[in-house]
């Protein structure tokens, strides 16, 4: 039995979203690529090179915020406008907590960078802490999103399911009635 759908009408396209996730695919390109070159870069910026480093790996988890923040925002108006079902709403938590796990650990960044006196989340800045959290935020907000495409396949009826269903049903209650 298929999990209860309620399609909401009159939402706006998610436009937005997708160009806030198209720039922050930019932009972690555009860091990333830049991190290639951190000598060459700061020689143009004038700035020391490990000053570089850390601006660029802040630019880099800016652009994967705003990539994911964005589709999983993008897929979720997505999923309103079709009718929710179970999958988009397990996406949408997913993809909620993996945006907010790189918010955190964006953040501990930021703050060490900034080399604030009292610094909270300075372990969370070191270098074995920040690589797996980036990676669990990373593998929770792809779970989000292809849990949030599996569930705008279910509402939308995209591989034509509830066809196939109807006439098995209608066969059953002939059979037994």
């Amino acid at each position: 039995m298929g999990s209860p759908r309620i399609a909401r009408s009159g939402l706006r396209s998610p436009r937005g979203w997708l160009f806030l996730a198209f720039l922050g695919v930019w932009l972690y390109l555009a860091s990333q690529l830049l991190r290639l070159y951190p000598a060459r870069v700061a020689e143009v910026v004038v700035l020391p090179v490990s000053e570089v480093r850390e601006i660029l790996a802040l630019s880099a988890g800016l652009g994967q915020l705003l990539f994911f923040g964005g589709l999983v925002a993008a897929l979720w108006r997505a999923n309103l406008a079709a009718g929710v079902s179970n999958a988009g709403i397990r996406g949408l938590a997913f993809g909620v907590a993996g945006v907010g796990l790189l918010g955190v650990f964006e953040f501990a960044l930021f703050l060490d960078w900034l080399g604030a006196a009292f610094n909270p989340m300075a372990l969370f800045a070191q270098t074995p802490v920040m690589d797996t959290g980036v990676i669990a935020g990373t593998a929770l907000a792809f779970a989000g999103l292809a849990s949030l495409v599996v569930g705008f396949a279910q509402s939308t009826d995209l591989f034509g399911r509830r066809q196939r269903r109807a006439p098995q049903r209608t066969a059953q209650r002939e059979e037994t009635g």
